[in-house]
């Protein structure tokens, strides 16, 4: 499969809402055995692993014979040792009660005995964080960031029309599914959003998330909110436009907002770009600053100076329609991807 194959799926497809599941009720899920999801991940060796993170491992699993692929969510020993009630119980709790909407990695399933392991939705083509920033795969060019940006905004933005906070609004917690297209994923930190008055602090989680991405002004539990990941996604665009890391001892300053926000502020913006995939002509170096500046708003000092995402979706989406970027989306250097997991049925609802 040609890399192109990501730009024109990313090309033909328009909203990103279609084939959402009406309604926010609890609803059922498939329960699986742990023997089920042993079997189905090889044992859980290492030829089924996809990664690891803080709160454990993700393993490829192999469903019904094959015929579903998925992602198990294996929480560590020590996060178990650490908190009885795991990221990935709160990630089960939650994505249980939100409807199925290509705009997340959605639950699939889930075992009902400790340790709790959650079956979700395959991204066959990794992360955003893989895409800017692995040695080995081509830069995507402008337009495609631009749109890139764009879907990741409608997801959060999504989930915050549901009063759900993620609280760890990174590139490598948005995913890309076999059509190219980013999914919000990774829930074991979200919370609901507590109502505007009697917010009760004591019934909150402390402040949490990952450096580089945290918002400064989120230091108490009662802080939280959607502005916090209106904060964390301002660094989402920063790296998008500039490919630089979040935090990055190799530059001074380190942080990617501390080097970021001044050079929008003093209109350097040329100093800004990533120089593997900068901004072509007038119309995209216009639509670059565009998405500049709505970054420098989402990350701005006072939370209550944020836009809402619901603002920045439809900012991007304007710079996008706009500059005429949805034209000009075509990708790809003509090598062939490693197809590396078989033929089974990617469990992905936004499937073509």
């Amino acid at each position: 499969m040609r890399l192109s194959v990501i730009a024109c799926c990313i090309a033909r497809r328009g909203d990103e809402g279609e084939r959402e599941e009406a309604g926010g009720e609890k609803k059922q899920y498939r329960v699986f055995t742990y023997e089920e999801i042993e079997v189905a991940t090889s044992g859980f060796s290492a030829s089924a692993l996809l990664g690891r993170g803080s709160h454990g491992s993700v393993f490829l699993a192999s469903l019904d014979g094959g015929r579903l692929l998925s992602a198990a969510k294996v929480p560590s020993h020590s996060s178990l040792q650490f908190d009885s009630s795991s990221a990935t119980d709160a990630e089960i709790e939650l994505l249980s009660s939100l409807p199925r909407t290509p705009l997340f990695v959605n639950l699939v399933g889930a075992t009902s005995s400790a340790p709790r392991i959650a079956v979700v939705d395959f991204m066959p083509r990794g992360s955003l964080h893989d895409l800017l920033h692995h040695p080995q795969r081509p830069p995507p060019p402008f337009p495609i960031r631009i749109r890139l940006a764009r879907l990741s905004a409608a997801a959060l933005a999504r989930l915050h029309s549901l009063r759900v906070a993620h609280r760890d609004v990174k590139p490598a917690n948005l995913l890309l599914g076999a059509d190219g297209l980013p999914r919000l994923a990774d829930f074991g930190l979200a919370v609901r959003i507590p109502a505007p008055v009697g917010a009760i602090a004591a019934s909150l989680p402390p402040p949490a998330g990952t450096m580089g991405y945290l918002d400064p002004a989120y230091v108490r539990p009662e802080h939280v909110g959607d502005k916090t990941d209106v904060y964390s996604f301002g660094v989402v665009l920063l790296e998008i436009l500039s490919g630089r890391e979040a935090i990055d001892v190799e530059y001074s300053p380190p942080s990617l907002v501390d080097w970021a926000a001044p050079l929008v502020a003093e209109g350097r913006f040329g100093e800004l770009w990533d120089p593997r995939a900068a901004p072509a002509g007038k119309r995209e170096e216009e639509a670059a600053k565009a998405v500049a500046e709505v970054a420098s708003k989402c990350v701005a000092a006072e939370a209550g100076r944020r836009p809402s995402m619901a603002e920045v979706a439809a900012a991007l989406q304007a710079v996008e329609s706009r500059k005429g970027l949805q034209r000009r989306v075509r990708w790809g250097p003509g090598r062939k991807e490693k197809r590396s997991h078989g033929k089974g049925r990617v469990s992905n609802v936004a499937r073509s």
